[in-house]
């Protein structure tokens, strides 16, 4: 099981990791290079988690402008969990809790298979600018603390030949 949050700032790769070690209390991280391209990454209680820049050949057009990516791997090999419940649950809380504590835009993607392919649309987080912590939910002028956009029309992935 994995999944991917796509995120968009313009600090280096090294001060995202740092941001995202203290923020999530992870432990140290290695940097490593593949290809090339250097990547930091975590491991701990059978999960890597992996953030990278990622080339603009490599993204889809929905996220052609974010030029990192976090990889929450698991490697689960004897368990009865539903981990697709598990992913699809996480991804949107990562993006928006790392939307909300680093100031940054994010997205990620909802998938649902049709007949022998895959269909995919991505969502979009940020913080609000106009939200206060000092007004609680129902409170006259509360608005949410991170907004997510609509998604973005289904778009089919084929498999490659």
């Amino acid at each position: 099981m994995s999944f991917q949050v796509w995120m968009k700032t313009h600090a280096s790769l090294f001060q995202l990791t740092s941001e995202i070690q203290q923020l999530l209390s992870l432990p140290s991280f290695t940097q490593e290079a593949s290809e090339g391209e250097p990547y930091c990454q975590f491991e701990m209680f059978g999960m890597q988690v992996f953030i990278h820049r990622t080339d603009e050949e490599e993204r889809d057009p929905e996220v052609g402008d974010f030029p990192y990516r976090l990889d929450l791997q698991m490697a689960f090999t004897e368990h009865t969990l539903d981990t697709d419940t598990l992913e699809y649950d996480l991804q949107p809380y990562y993006a928006q809790l790392l939307a909300f504590h680093l100031d940054i835009d994010t997205a990620y993607h909802e998938k649902h298979k049709v007949g022998p392919h895959w269909q995919i649309h991505y969502r979009y987080c940020h913080k609000n600018p106009r939200w206060t912590g000092s007004l609680l939910f129902g409170e006259t002028g509360w608005e949410p603390a991170i907004i997510v956009t609509p998604p973005t029309p289904w778009r089919t992935v084929r498999p490659m030949p």
